[in-house]
C-alpha cells in the first residue's frame, strides 16, 4: 500500500518522512529504466550505463594514443598477426599519380615507377614501350572514328591507318611548334600516294643525291643533276636543229651526256 503524501507523527518504523529520514534495509525498485528527470534509477540500470561508459572511454583513449593497458585475448592476437602478415606495404614516399609496381613476388610489396596518370588521363611514360601485340592508338575509345594500327600479328610488320587519310609531317621542334612541313598524304579510300615535296633517291640516307623529284617545284633531276623544270625541244627537224635541242634538253635532266659534235 502505497502513502501518497504521508508523514508519520507516530514513529512508525515502516514509513519515511519526506522531511528526511533514515532508511533501513533494502529499497527494490522496479527492473523499468527511468524516464523521467526525477526518477529514481535501480542499481541494474546505473551498472549498465557506466559499463558502457567505460567502453567508450576506453576506446576514444586508444584512439588518441592513450597509454592506459589493453588486455587481447590469444583470438585476437592471432587475427591481428594474420591481418597484418597479409597487409600491402610500400615505400615512404612516391612519385604523385604514378603507377604502383609490385618488389619481388610476395604480391605484399609494392614499388614506386615512372609511369604517371595524369587526373586528364594522360599517360607519360618513361622508357621504353615492350608491347607482345599490336599497337592500336584512336582518337576514341568508345567510339572511334580514326586509327593508327602497328601490327605485329600478321605475317610481316605492318604500319597501317583508319577512317581517314594518313599525313606524313615534321615540325622543327619538340613541342610541335613552328611550321609544319608534309610531305605525304596517303589516301584512305584509294591505294594512291600523295608526295608533296622533294624525293631525293640516295646510295645511303645521308649520301650524294642520286635521282631527283620535285613534286612542289614540279622538277626532275636524274643521275645526280639538279632537278630542273619541264624541258622544251626546239629547232628545225630538217636541219637537225631539234636533235641538237633535244640533246640538250636530256642533257639538262642528266638522263643523258651530250658527247655528240656539230
Amino acid at each position: 500500500m502505497t502513502a501518497t503524501g504521508y508523514v508519520s507523527t507516530t514513529g512508525d518504523s515502516r514509513k519515511v518522512s519526506k522531511t528526511g529520514d533514515t532508511m533501513t534495509g533494502e529499497l527494490t525498485l522496479p527492473d523499468s529504466s527511468p524516464d523521467q528527470a526525477l526518477n529514481a534509477a535501480s542499481k541494474g540500470y546505473v551498472d549498465t550505463v557506466a559499463a558502457t561508459k567505460a567502453a567508450v572511454t576506453h576506446a576514444s583513449t586508444h584512439a588518441a594514443a592513450g597509454s592506459d593497458p589493453v588486455t587481447l585475448a590469444q583470438s585476437q592476437v592471432t587475427g591481428l598477426t594474420a591481418a597484418l602478415a597479409a597487409k600491402v606495404a610500400g615505400p615512404g614516399t612516391s612519385t604523385d599519380n604514378a603507377v604502383a609496381r609490385f618488389d619481388g613476388t610476395t604480391g605484399l610489396v609494392i614499388q614506386n615507377s615512372t609511369v604517371v596518370i595524369g587526373d586528364d588521363g594522360s599517360v607519360t611514360i618513361t622508357g621504353n614501350i615492350t608491347d607482345a601485340g599490336d599497337l592500336l592508338i584512336r582518337n576514341s575509345h568508345a567510339a572511334p572514328t580514326k586509327a593508327y594500327r602497328f601490327r605485329s600479328s600478321g605475317g610481316n610488320l605492318d604500319t597501317e591507318a583508319g577512317g581517314s587519310d594518313w599525313y606524313w609531317s615534321t615540325f622543327p621542334n619538340a613541342d610541335f611548334s613552328g611550321t609544319q612541313n608534309t610531305y605525304m598524304r596517303w589516301e584512305a579510300g584509294a591505294a594512291i600516294m600523295h608526295i608533296v615535296a622533294e624525293a631525293q633517291f640516295k646510295a645511303g640516307p645521308f649520301g650524294a643525291r642520286v635521282h631527283s623529284i620535285d613534286g612542289a617545284g614540279n622538277k626532275l633531276g636524274f643521275h645526280g643533276a639538279a632537278p630542273i623544270a619541264k624541258q622544251t625541244v626546239s629547232g628545225s627537224r630538217g636541219g637537225n636543229a631539234a636533235l641538237a635541242s633535244l640533246l640538250t634538253a636530256l642533257d639538262n635532266l642528266g638522263l643523258i651526256t651530250d658527247g655528240s659534235t656539230a
